[in-house]
């Protein structure tokens, strides 16, 4: 794998290692947006067809993945506004399960109806990426996604 630079605009071809291949793209010095996109050709992409897919995800990943050519950069062209805006994340207490919202910094205290729908904060490591991509593109649940999510505090 050849060694590549870490840069926002960067076009992220991932290798699901089933004969298909997703696309992500690095948004903002924080997240990897994640395509509802796949191909098992990639002789011949679309650059633009990739750049129009619907957004499945956004996270913060490993920047190994990246700057160890893991995934590979295929194109780079300057983020769009709306896309550099990071997003909100919740964080959920271990021991209190109180929530809060992480949002640019800025950690503020929270209910589960601020959080439903968001994704925790955490930064994922490439493997578990790849993972919850080739179970989305299967249609079956992943066992990353189902782990991070909020749990409700039983009295």
């Amino acid at each position: 794998m050849k060694k590549q630079k870490f840069s926002i605009g960067a076009l992220l071809q991932i290798d699901l290692k089933n004969g298909q291949y997703a696309f992500g793209r690095v948004v903002n010095k924080e997240e990897t947006l994640f395509y509802d996109f796949f191909t098992d050709n990639i002789s011949n992409l679309n650059f633009a067809k990739i750049y129009s897919a619907k957004e499945l995800f956004r996270v913060s990943v490993m920047k190994y993945a990246i700057t160890s050519g893991l995934w590979v950069v295929i194109d780079n062209k300057p983020i769009e506004a709306d896309l550099a805006l990071p997003n909100k994340y919740f964080i959920q207490d271990m021991i209190t399960k109180e929530f809060s919202v992480y949002h640019q910094g800025n950690i503020i205290p929270a209910t589960y109806e601020d959080i439903k729908g968001l994704e925790c904060a955490a930064v994922w490591e490439p493997e578990h990426v790849e993972d919850r991509l080739r179970d989305y593109f299967a249609g079956v649940p992943n066992v990353w996604v189902e782990d991070l999510k909020p749990k409700l505090q039983v009295n």
